[in-house]
């Protein structure tokens, strides 16, 4: 376990980072909408190729999340000159850029809409397919080796909520080790997470993994309380008073505004981060009535390559 306070600010930031709106708020040069806009027919190929300009600006994003504070947001404004197809597609080039893109489920979907299906997290659901919000997570916490890049693209807006939270996990641990050094030690070892119905046959209905993780001088992070809850009824044992209350600390300190960056996504809006040791999440979010103006994103999970 890993018992010294992370003092760099490029990791463990809190609230205050919110202000620096220039270090993670990224709009794209001149040159790299022209590039794209020249290659207008090549969009729907998404070869990279294409797209030299843009590829060292993505590398330079590639940077941020790698090594700095692990989230950018993409200004959509970018992309008002392109149909909606075609911001797919763009999406699509620049989530290729940052590496290599990896299915999302058992059916071996590499995009997944992200909206309200009527759906429930109490009831099996996964969160990408309801309107609730709180649940502060990484992603794909049930699986063994998980994606190291979160990608979404904003194509509608919620019309109330819906906002999107970061958090660092460094901020976390500093949190417990000022705090509950033996809470911490805890999170250190492992838990059962409900896979979601998504194995094949033969395999368990869920892994066993610890929360926190220190490899490599890094903290490495994995988390979804309820996938946790459920993982625990699916092998018929029940959480220890110690493990209980050291995911009720987690959990209070996950919702806890003085942790949280927030910023709501607009229109064509891309964010990235480090699902490695980001925390996300996002508030309650009321819809349209109208199908086309419902809330809408597009997300992709991606692994790391070498930068080239």
């Amino acid at each position: 376990m890993f018992t010294e306070l992370i003092i760099n600010e490029k990791l463990a930031w809190d609230e205050s980072f919110k202000t620096a709106t220039h270090e993670y708020f990224i709009k794209l040069s001149d040159e790299a909408v022209k590039e794209l806009l020249n290659n207008k027919n090549n969009l729907k190929q998404e070869d990279i190729s294409f797209f030299p300009i843009l590829k060292t600006e993505i590398l330079k994003i590639k940077k941020i999340l790698l090594e700095e504070h692990g989230f950018v947001i993409i200004d959509g404004k970018s992309f008002l000159e392109f149909s909606k197809e075609d911001v797919k597609s763009i999406y699509i080039i620049i989530s290729k850029l940052l590496g290599v893109l990896i299915p999302q489920n058992i059916k071996n979907e590499i995009l997944i809409e992200v909206k309200d299906e009527g759906k429930s997290m109490k009831t099996g659901g996964r969160y990408h397919q309801t309107k609730d919000g709180g649940s502060c997570h990484t992603d794909s916490p049930q699986w063994e080796n998980t994606p190291d890049f979160i990608g979404l693209c904003c194509i509608h807006p919620a019309k109330i909520g819906g906002i999107n939270k970061y958090i660092s996990a460094y901020t976390i641990h500093n949190s417990f080790i000022k705090e509950n050094m033996d809470m911490l030690e805890v999170l250190y070892q492992k838990f059962y997470f409900d896979k979601r119905g998504e194995y094949k046959t033969g395999e368990e209905p869920t892994i066993f993994e610890p929360i926190i993780k220190f490899e490599n001088n890094k903290i490495t992070f994995r988390y979804l309380r309820a996938y946790i809850d459920q993982g625990y009824k699916l092998q018929n044992k029940e959480l220890t008073s110690e493990q209980l209350k050291s995911l009720e600390l987690l959990d209070n300190l996950l919702d806890n505004p003085k942790n949280i960056v927030e910023y709501t996504l607009q229109k064509y809006d891309m964010t990235f981060f480090n699902n490695n040791w980001i925390i996300h999440g996002r508030t309650n979010f009321e819809d349209f009535e109208d199908l086309e103006k419902k809330r809408l994103m597009l997300r992709v999970w991606i692994k790391n390559n070498i930068l080239k």
